[in-house]
């Protein structure tokens, strides 16, 4: 058993409570505010339902925001399930790929996407 799944099995008395594992994973990403705000962040791991973010800074993050997956063009509307600094866990309450945005939730992180992005 990995440290890691032997201290979450510990954590969790050995119950795993997500509907979907996580996957490890390391991607550049940004947190967008509703108000346009944006800020740099890691995604850590993901799963169907959400993300586990760390933060480069101690400011505090809304209760809601989007986060835009730099390396993979996937945006994402989340809501915090958890906070402990300087990680965030957060639901997924809608995914788009920005290559081709549906709506404009879409369209408005796709713009953000290419200007980081060039």
């Amino acid at each position: 058993m990995s440290v890691a799944a032997e201290r979450m099995s510990r954590a969790n008395s050995g119950i795993e409570r997500r509907a979907s594992p996580r996957e490890p994973v390391l991607l550049p990403a940004l947190i967008v505010e509703a108000d346009g705000q944006r800020r740099p962040c890691v995604i850590v791991d993901r799963s169907t339902g959400g993300l586990r973010i760390s933060l480069s800074d101690d400011q505090p993050v809304p209760d809601s925001f989007s986060v835009v997956d730099l390396v993979t063009g996937v945006g994402r509307e989340v809501e915090v399930a958890w906070r402990a600094s300087p990680m965030v866990g957060v639901r997924t309450l809608q995914e788009c790929d920005l290559r081709a945005p549906a709506d404009a939730f879409g369209e408005n992180l796709r713009k953000v996407w290419i200007a980081v992005l060039g």
